[in-house]
């Protein structure tokens, strides 16, 4: 375990450049996919919403006509 410690803050403090080159085309595709995953889960939520809420509606309305 000591072993791997030390190997992870040496690769920590020892990173060199990697002169890596990011066209302007990526900056938007990344902006594009946190849009598109935004407005999915905020749909996804919603539909499901509506279920989940109708079910416990329903549930509680049997429950009253039981009692």
């Amino acid at each position: 375990m000591k072993n791997f410690i030390t190997v992870f803050f040496l690769n920590i403090f020892l990173i060199s450049n990697a002169y890596a080159y990011l066209d302007p085309g990526t900056g938007s595709i990344i902006i594009q996919g946190i849009i598109a995953a935004t407005l999915s889960g905020i749909f996804i939520i919603k539909t499901y919403w509506f279920k989940i809420v109708s079910f416990f509606k329903r549930d509680s309305k049997q429950l009253d006509k039981d009692e």
